[in-house]
């Protein structure tokens, strides 16, 4: 049981701010490693001032443990129902949180979302024991009513479930009314023209468990990604600063991954999706040019693109960043590709900004300073 809190961060200078949104987990402790996996992809979130959480395992010994859960859950803007069979075996979750969650939703005043962590059998006459069950077409998650245990990749089911949640976070802030920024102190002195300010005491690094955890799982994938590329081993200290830069780009970032061998990449992918940077993959340029025409709300952030494909041949990505552009698609394009040697590699950088591309990379490390580049800018 948690309550995280989900939201956009003012920009620098906003007048006025909203107040982060509650969210609270209830869980069967069966769950409780799932229940982490899910405060690490949603830590991202709670960095940025979006969520604000809280979960039982917080409660002090000695404390009234069921007067603290419920004071969390009638607090909390958003309660996440984690839906096992443990869960449902609960009879303190079926018989006291359910109940209130569910009374909360109906008066307008929490939004309650399921999420599918393990297989079970749910049907429709199910509904009048487990309320919840009517909850799962319009708000489950992951994608399908997928259970994340069944996702070949758990990090994706997670960056699912995540970019669901930051929607329906950014929907309840958009009904809240803003909270006035205070104004600044009367006491402070006015700065003095031409005299020199001290400097500001440096800002110390924000850490947590879930942080250093997330930050780990990012190193170990690329440095198996790093060496399956057959690259000198990951530098550890630039590879978390790359992940804690990505980590504070604003908003969920999307990238189209563009390769007719997409298990070539699965560690890179996986390193951006600890990160919660959402990759989709196509194996062809039609297929990636479909998914750019079809994309809403701005669709990617990014495409990286390999720069040949065995159905189109040699210059398959230069065909990709011509196609792009003449459909009117301006996203920043990375090649990612498998083409050592520094003669014909300083060959293909030239090729890739005559095209208009980013840059070229044939590391992971590499690509993913190229990653960061497009998407700061």
């Amino acid at each position: 049981m948690q309550t995280p809190t989900d939201a956009s961060p003012p920009a620098p200078g906003d007048a006025a701010a909203r107040a982060p949104v509650t969210l609270f987990y209830s869980y069967a402790h069966e769950d409780e490693e799932l229940r982490d996996e899910l405060q690490g992809h949603l830590m991202i979130l709670e960095r940025r001032g979006v969520i604000r959480s809280w979960h039982d395992r917080a409660i002090v010994a000695g404390h009234d443990w069921s007067r603290e859960i419920d004071e969390h859950l009638r607090q909390a803007d958003l309660v996440l129902l984690l839906i096992s069979a443990d869960f449902i075996r609960s009879d303190y979750i079926m018989g006291v949180e359910l109940d209130l969650a569910m009374q909360r939703q109906s008066r307008g005043e929490a939004m309650v979302v399921p999420i599918l962590l393990r297989p079970v059998d749910l049907q429709p006459e199910d509904a009048e024991d487990m309320p919840f069950v009517n909850l799962l077409q319009p708000q489950g998650l992951p994608r399908d009513l997928k259970p994340v245990t069944t996702w070949p990749n758990r990090d994706e089911a997670w960056t699912n479930v995540a970019g669901g949640l930051r929607a329906t976070v950014k929907s309840i802030l958009a009904r809240r009314p803003p909270v006035p920024t205070p104004p600044p102190s009367p006491s402070m002195p006015e700065p003095v023209l031409g005299a020199v300010q001290p400097a500001p005491a440096p800002k110390a690094p924000e850490t947590s468990p879930i942080l250093e955890r997330v930050l780990k799982d990012f190193t170990r994938s690329m440095a198996d990604a790093q060496s399956a590329k057959g690259g000198e081993p990951l530098d550890a200290a630039s590879a978390q600063d790359q992940a804690l830069r990505l980590i504070d780009v604003p908003d969920g970032k999307r990238i189209l991954w563009v390769d007719d061998h997409p298990e070539n990449n699965a560690g890179e992918a996986a390193a951006l999706a600890k990160l919660q940077i959402e990759v989709e993959t196509v194996r062809s340029t039609e297929e990636a040019l479909a998914r750019l025409d079809a994309a809403e709300n701005g669709g990617f952030d990014l495409v990286i693109s390999d720069w040949s494909r065995n159905a189109e041949g040699a210059m398959a990505g230069l065909r990709l960043a011509t196609s792009m552009r003449r459909h009117g698609h301006s996203q920043p394009l990375v090649f990612y590709h498998g083409t050592f040697g520094a003669v014909k590699r300083t060959a293909l950088a030239t090729a890739a900004r005559a095209a208009g591309a980013l840059g070229e990379a044939v590391l992971p490390a590499e690509l993913m300073r190229l990653v960061l580049a497009a998407l700061h800018a």
